[in-house]
């Protein structure tokens, strides 16, 4: 039944009101960077007040039981109640407005169209306007009057057509950005995965690779090999590593903890990570500026990282004997900020150096040097923009510096880190590291590859070990073991790691062991989930026997742990 479109013609227009129509506009262009709820409610309070209607929404077109049907997405005024209602496509004035393509008038559309008939609610007429966009019908926006002395006319129709259009143009834009996010959510979903089912694998491959080297040490043919196999698994931790970073980058979630430590640990582990790729290549390394300690508040893994991976490029881009020279400065840096508390972290090799275009772009997602060279040294580009935002996050500043192709690089840090000399006698005072092959360790992990191959690996360093691969034994251990640590992998069936924490921190007997989460996932939230559920550490696969080290030894000095 077609609506009395000549009706709405024929009727006197009031004159418009376009300052009160471009204050709406302005409103509902805000209203684009929000949710797809949002905006169509925005657009439906516009709709109402711009009318003087008493009820308005918006109707767009679903796929319903076999046939097309509207939802009442967005409704303002007397029938807000209704929202999310449908109606069939042949039931609702909607219908014959899209086929007519046009505004269309309803007067008393209660009797035409049942589905419209709601107690306590009476409407006198309607105005209906199509919503297309590229040929495309989308749905309809509406108005409605509940009084017999309100009345629409055809500036009604002109403020609903205008409506209509924003409303369509809009839809599309928030459509898009919302798949977009939707699909960069799945993808970085994926990548976690990814991230998560690599480590699986990687764990028992690397626990085993280190076993080996240590049981066939006499044999130089086979630890050769084993070397070949520990470097490219080293390799691939790294890749595995800088994905997880880049997708934390580009959703703003990459953050630091900071603490009291020294720049010489900080650079020492740098170095650890990379000198094995210094080494094969014969660089000849030049360190200065760490003569004495030099005590720093930082996030003391953050930044071996960023010098790591800068340390690591000097070496990838450097040729067979080459030169890099680490130096470091305290105190203002000559810089002209004043900073007293300022370290200057220079890195210098006389490598291939960097392309006036590659300069420009250097520290961007997913780029690296422009070079036939370069490219082959393989990577994802993503070390330098991690590098950048973790030492913008510490307050200081990075630049690369290259004189151009052939002429070497330079990478200077300058970073507000540096205690008060009143601090510094804290940091000479750090105990040396202590033995700690004595600690008895618990590793549990239902992968019984894994927990085989790092019980090897642990028992080879000299570690009293035992196993297990579900919860319940487990905690059953935990009481004839009673460990130093207990490295519990958080993803098992039936009780998982986190529930083996729970229980074990609910015993006053277990106060002093220490607990560490063993995950392939790496994110924040997962770290904050193992920390809530009683662990003191959070560690991803492979697990790194610096790092195992490193937290016994901290516990050692603390007086904590059980020895015999």
């Amino acid at each position: 039944m077609p609506g009395h479109t000549g009706e709405l013609a024929r009727r006197p227009a009031r004159t418009p009101d376009y300052a009160a129509e471009n204050h709406a506009l302005v409103g509902l262009a805000r209203a684009q960077a929000g949710s797809r709820p949002d905006l169509l409610q925005a657009i439906a309070d516009a709709a109402l007040s711009l009318c003087s209607a008493g009820s308005a929404g918006i109707s767009l077109i679903e796929q319903g039981e076999g046939k097309k049907v509207f939802r009442w997405l967005a409704v303002s005024g007397l029938c807000v109640g209704l929202q999310g209602k449908t109606t069939a496509w042949d039931e609702c004035p909607c219908g014959i407005a899209l086929e007519a393509g046009t505004a269309q008038l309803f007067v008393e559309p209660q009797a035409q169209f049942p589905s419209l008939s709601f107690p306590g609610i009476c409407v006198p007429e309607g105005v209906v306007v199509p919503i297309n966009v590229a040929g495309r019908d989308l749905g309809a926006i509406w108005v409605m009057s509940h009084r017999d002395d309100c009345r629409f006319d055809f500036e009604d129709a002109r403020l609903l057509s205008n409506l209509a259009v924003f409303a369509g143009s809009s839809l599309t834009i928030v459509d898009a950005r919302e798949l977009s996010e939707e699909s960069e959510r799945r993808q970085n979903d994926f990548i976690a995965m990814l991230a998560h089912e690599l480590r699986n694998p990687m764990a028992p491959i690397d626990s085993a690779i280190g076993a080996a080297k240590r049981l066939c040490a006499d044999n130089q043919r086979a630890t050769g090999v084993l070397d070949i196999a520990e470097r490219q698994m080293r390799h691939l931790r790294t890749l595995v590593d800088d994905l997880l970073d880049a997708a934390r980058l580009q959703h703003g979630k990459l953050a630091i903890k900071l603490s009291d430590t020294s720049l010489n640990d900080i650079t020492f582990d740098a170095l650890s990570a990379v000198r094995h790729h210094i080494e094969a290549r014969k660089h000849k390394l030049t360190i200065t500026g760490l003569e004495d300690q030099v005590p720093v508040r930082a996030d003391h893994v953050r930044l071996s990282q960023v010098l790591g991976n800068l340390l690591s490029n000097a070496a990838k881009y450097t040729a067979v004997g080459g030169d890099i020279r680490l130096n470091i400065s305290v105190g203002a840096c000559g810089s002209d900020d004043g900073l007293s508390g300022s370290v200057l972290i220079e890195i210098q090799d006389n490598g291939i150096g960097l392309e006036s275009t590659a300069r420009e772009r250097i520290f961007d997602l997913f780029t690296q040097g422009a070079s036939e060279s370069a490219r082959a040294e393989g990577g994802l580009g993503i070390g330098l923009a991690v590098a950048r935002r973790m030492v913008e996050l510490h307050g200081g500043e990075i630049t690369l510096h290259s004189d151009g192709p052939g002429c070497g690089t330079m990478a200077r840090l300058r970073l507000p880190i540096l205690m008060s000399t009143a601090d510094r006698h804290i940091a000479r005072q750090v105990k040396p590291r202590v033995g700690t092959k004595r600690a008895r360790l618990l590793v549990v992990d239902d992968n019984r590859d894994a927990l085989e191959a790092l019980e090897i690996l642990l028992e080879v360093e000299g570690y009293e070990v035992a196993t297990s691969d579900n919860g319940a034994d487990a905690i059953r251990l935990m009481s004839e073991h009673h460990p130093t640590v207990a490295l519990i992998d958080v993803g098992m069936p039936v009780m998982d790691g986190f529930e083996v924490a729970r229980a074990v921190r609910l015993d006053p007997r277990f106060n002093d062991v220490l607990l560490v989460a063993l995950t392939g996932y790496a994110a924040e939230s997962d770290k904050s989930r193992a920390l809530a559920a009683g662990f003191d550490f959070h560690l991803t696969k492979p697990l790194s026997l610096d790092k195992l080290e490193r937290i016994l030894s901290r516990q050692l000095d603390a007086g904590l742990g059980h020895m015999e």
